[in-house]
C-alpha cells in the first residue's frame, strides 16, 4: 500500500494567512513559496526518510507529471526535491512502478531502491495528495486556491491520460571494464549493467539523474592488488563522490597536509564509511584494510574511471552527451586529472623574456609643497557628480585623466581642469587600459577611447563576468573571469585565446611587460605570454590569496600555508622561484613595496599585525600596533602608516618601532573606508571626512568634510578624487596651504 501525504507544519505557520490574504495582488508566487515536507509512505514507511522537502506547490505538480509520463509510455521519469537534496526516480516496469529515492548531497546515498508499487496505485496516491493540498488550503486562505490551478490542471492531465503499453526493455548492456587509472599502479574499475534499459531510454535534451542509475559495482584497488574498496549501488553516484573526494585530496597536497579523512556512503542506510589517506607516506585505511596508495595516483584512478563511465554510457545512448549531470562529472574528472600531472610536474620555468619585469609603482610625487614646514591646507570643491554604484575599480587615474564608473553613468574628468571630457552609459565593471576603457553592460563587452569617449567596439562577453582587466606590452589585452583568461585584440575585441588553468575556480592577473602572471585557487602560478601560452608555472605552498605583486624587483604572492601563509617570490621573465617566507599572519591584502622592502599587513589570532621582509625575503621584523581588524597600509618615505578597522593609525619606522599614532575619529567607522594615500608628504586618509596628516608628525593640517570616500586619488598637485560608496564623485583642488620658514 502506498500513500503521499504532505507535512502539517505549514498551516500552523502564523504568518500564513495573512501572506496569503494579499495572494491576488502577489500572484501565484505566494503558495508557491509554501515550503514543507513530502512523506512517500509503502507500507507505513517513509521511503525519504522525511527528508522529501521543499516548496510543495513544485514538488506535488512535477510528481503528477512524471506520474502521468510513465503512466503514458515514459520508460522512467524524475522528480527532484531541492531543499532536501533528494532525487525521486520512477521507472515502470509493466504494471508496476519502481520507485528509488538517491540523496545527492555528497556523499550520496540511496534511501530506497527498486520499491516496487502498482501503478494504479501510485497515481490514486499523487491524486490524493494533490487533492488533500488544495482541500487544506482553501480551509487556511480560500481566496489563495487559485494560487494551485497549475496543480489542479496537472491533476486534470494525470486524470485524463490512458494507459500505454510498457515501453519494450532495450537489450541489455554491459559496458566494458575500463583499465586502472592512468599514470600509476592503483586501480579504480567499474562494472556497468544496463539490463533494463535505463542508460537507452534517455531522450536527450535535459539534465536527467534517473537516466544515469544504471547499477553496477565500483572496485578501488591499492598499488599491490589489495582491495580498497567495492561500492555495489550505482557506479554514477559511487564515481561522483569520488572525485569530489579527488579534489579534496589535491587541495590538501596544496596545503602541504600530511593526512586527510574523506566520507563515502555505505551501501543501504548504514552510517558513513571514513576512508583514511597518509599523504605523506602514500597509503589508505578504509574499512580495516590498509595498503600503498600513493595520492595522485589515486586522484588518476578516479578520474580516469569517471571519463571511461561518461565514454561507456555515451556509446551505449549517444544522447547521454547532452545530459547535463553527466558533463558536469566528466568535466570535474579532467579538471583532476589535469591538476594532479600539474601537480606531479611541479615547477616549469622558461626562456627569459626581456619585455616581462617588475613594473615600478606609480605613486604621488613626495616632493614638499614648498619650503619650511606646513602648518595649514584649504581645499576647495571644484566638481561633483553621480554615477551610481562603483563599477569595478571605480575610480581609476589614467594619464591627466580619472575615470568613474558606475552603474549610471561612465566619466572620464580631467582633474586639472576640473572638467568632465566626457560621459557615457553607466556599466557592470570597467577597468582602464592604455588608451581606452573598457567596459561590460550586461551581456555586452565594450571599448571607449579614453580620448572624447568614442565607442570602439562592442561585442557579446567571451566568458563569465570580469573580475579585472590588464595590458600585455605590445601585445592583447586580457581579461581575467573566475577561472580562464581570454586575450583579445584591442582594436577589434576579437577573442585571440583562452588560458583555462585546470580545476582553477577563482584567479588573479597581474601585468608585467608582455607576461601576465596568473594565481589560481589552485596553487600555481602560471606564466601567461602575449601568444597566450603557458610560459612557466609555478606551485606554491597552497593555494593563492589574491593576485601578484611587483616588489623587491620580483613578482610576488601570497598563498595559504598551515596555519598562516607565506610569500613566495619568482622572476616574471622565467618562473624562476627566487624564495619562499613563511609568515604567522593571515594576511589583509596584498604586500606593498617600501623602498627596498616588502611589507605584509594580515592578522594573528583576530589581532593586526604587520610583517617586513628584506629583498632576499629574509624577515626583517614583526609588529603588532595597537589597532583593531585587519590594518591597511600606505608607505610614505622612511615611515609605514597602517590604519585599522576602526580608522586609527599607527605611522612604523624602520626598525618596526611607533613614530607617531592617532585615535580613531569618535563614531562609528565608515564600511570600506578607502585606503590611506600618500602624497606630497601627505597622508590622506579616509573616514567621516578625509584628515590631511603630516607625515612626519601625524599633525592634523587640514580636514575635508562632508565625503566618505571608498575609492580615494591624488595627484601631484594634491588634487583629489574621492569616490563614495553610493557613486558620488566629488573632485577638490589645494585652495592655500600656510608653511612656516625657520629664520
Amino acid at each position: 500500500m502506498i500513500r503521499i501525504r504532505t507535512g502539517t507544519a505549514w498551516r500552523h505557520d502564523p504568518r500564513l494567512p495573512a501572506m496569503l490574504g494579499r495572494v491576488r495582488t502577489a500572484g501565484q508566487a505566494t503558495v508557491r513559496s509554501i515550503v514543507d515536507a513530502l512523506a512517500i509512505e509503502v507500507d507505513g514507511v517513509d521511503l525519504a526518510a522525511g527528508r522529501a522537502e521543499g516548496p510543495l506547490l513544485p514538488s506535488l505538480e512535477a510528481l503528477l507529471r512524471a506520474v502521468a509520463r510513465v503512466i503514458g509510455g515514459a520508460s522512467h521519469a524524475t522528480v527532484a526535491f531541492p531543499d532536501g537534496g533528494l532525487e525521486l526516480f520512477v521507472r515502470r516496469r509493466g504494471g508496476s512502478a519502481l520507485l528509488t529515492i538517491v540523496s545527492v548531497a555528497r556523499p550520496s546515498r540511496v534511501l530506497a531502491r527498486d520499491v516496487e508499487v502498482e501503478l494504479e496505485a501510485l497515481s490514486a496516491a499523487a491524486l490524493d495528495a494533490a487533492a488533500d493540498f488544495c482541500r487544506e488550503l482553501a480551509e487556511v486562505a480560500p481566496d489563495a486556491t487559485g494560487g494551485a490551478r497549475r496543480l489542479r490542471a496537472a491533476a486534470r492531465d494525470l486524470r485524463r491520460v490512458e494507459a500505454a503499453p510498457a515501453p519494450a526493455p532495450a537489450p541489455s548492456g554491459r559496458a566494458p571494464r575500463p583499465r586502472a587509472g592512468r599514470g600509476g599502479p592503483v586501480a579504480c574499475l567499474f562494472e556497468l549493467h544496463d539490463d533494463d534499459g535505463v542508460l537507452r531510454a534517455y531522450p536527450g535534451g535535459r539534465a536527467d539523474l534517473g537516466s544515469l542509475l544504471a547499477p553496477g559495482t565500483v572496485t578501488l584497488r591499492a598499488a599491490d592488488g589489495t582491495e580498497i574498496l567495492t561500492m555495489p549501488g550505482f557506479p554514477f553516484l559511487a564515481l561522483r563522490d569520488l572525485t569530489a573526494v579527488a579534489r579534496d585530496v589535491l587541495r590538501a597536497l596544496q596545503r602541504g597536509e600530511a593526512r586527510h579523512v574523506a566520507t563515502l556512503a555505505r551501501p543501504g542506510r548504514g552510517g558513513p564509511l571514513p576512508v583514511a589517506l597518509d599523504l605523506a607516506g602514500g597509503r589508505v585505511s578504509a574499512g580495516g584494510v590498509e595498503a600503498p596508495c600513493p595520492p595522485l595516483d589515486l586522484v588518476r584512478a578516479v578520474a580516469s574511471a569517471a571519463l571511461e563511465l561518461g565514454r561507456a554510457a555515451r556509446a551505449l545512448n549517444p544522447r547521454q552527451a547532452e545530459n547535463a549531470f553527466l558533463v558536469e562529472l566528466e568535466a570535474s574528472a579532467a579538471d583532476r586529472l589535469a591538476l594532479a600531472e600539474e601537480l606531479a610536474g611541479g615547477d616549469r620555468t622558461g626562456a627569459a623574456v626581456t619585455s616581462a619585469r617588475s613594473p615600478a609603482p606609480r605613486t604621488p610625487s613626495q616632493e614638499p609643497l614648498g619650503p619650511g614646514r606646513l602648518r595649514r591646507l584649504a581645499f576647495r570643491r571644484r566638481l561633483a557628480l553621480d554615477v551610481g554604484r562603483p563599477a569595478g575599480a571605480g575610480l581609476v587615474a589614467v594619464g591627466r585623466l580619472v575615470v568613474a564608473a558606475g552603474a549610471d553613468g561612465l566619466a572620464a574628468v580631467d582633474l586639472a581642469g576640473g572638467t568632465v571630457a566626457w560621459r557615457a552609459d553607466g556599466c557592470d565593471f570597467a577597468a582602464a587600459l592604455p588608451g581606452a576603457v573598457l567596459v561590460v553592460r550586461g551581456d555586452r563587452l565594450a571599448a571607449h577611447a579614453l580620448r572624447g569617449g568614442r565607442l570602439l567596439w562592442s561585442r557579446p562577453l567571451p566568458g563569465a563576468a570580469p573580475t579585472a582587466a590588464i595590458a600585455l606590452a605590445r601585445g592583447p589585452w586580457a581579461i581575467a573571469e573566475r577561472g580562464a583568461l581570454t586575450g583579445v585584440d584591442p582594436g577589434t575585441g576579437r577573442t585571440l585565446w583562452r588560458f583555462a588553468p585546470p580545476a582553477a575556480g577563482a584567479l588573479s592577473a597581474r601585468a608585467f611587460g608582455g607576461i601576465a602572471a596568473v594565481t589560481a585557487d589552485t596553487g600555481f602560478l602560471y606564466g601567461v605570454d602575449a601568444a597566450g601560452r603557458n610560459a612557466w608555472r609555478v606551485r606554491g605552498p597552497g593555494p593563492f590569496l589574491g593576485g601578484a605583486a611587483a616588489a623587491a624587483g620580483a613578482c610576488l604572492a601570497l598563498a595559504e600555508a598551515g596555519a598562516g601563509s607565506a610569500l613566495l617570490a619568482v622572476d616574471p621573465a622565467s618562473g624562476v622561484r627566487l624564495w619562499e617566507a613563511p609568515l604567522e599572519l593571515l594576511p589583509a591584502g596584498p604586500p606593498v613595496a617600501w623602498g627596498r622592502r616588502v611589507a605584509v599587513g594580515g592578522t594573528v589570532g583576530g589581532d593586526p599585525a604587520v610583517t617586513v621582509l628584506e629583498r632576499t625575503g629574509a624577515s626583517a621584523w614583526t609588529a603588532a600596533p595597537d589597532l583593531d581588524g585587519a590594518p591597511r597600509l600606505a608607505p610614505i618615505g622612511a615611515l609605514l602608516a597602517v590604519r585599522g578597522a576602526s580608522g586609527a593609525l599607527v605611522a612604523l619606522g624602520r626598525d618596526g618601532s611607533a613614530s607617531w599614532s592617532r585615535p580613531a575619529a569618535p563614531g562609528p567607522p565608515p564600511p570600506d573606508a578607502a585606503a590611506p594615500v600618500a602624497a606630497r608628504g601627505l597622508l590622506l586618509v579616509s573616514g567621516e571626512g578625509v584628515a590631511c596628516l603630516d607625515a612626519e608628525s601625524g599633525e592634523l593640517l587640514g580636514a575635508i568634510p562632508g565625503v566618505a570616500p571608498v575609492r580615494l586619488f591624488s595627484d601631484g598637485a594634491l588634487r583629489l578624487a574621492a569616490m563614495d560608496a553610493d557613486g558620488v564623485v566629488t573632485v577638490l583642488g589645494l585652495a592655500t596651504h600656510l608653511s612656516v620658514v625657520a629664520p
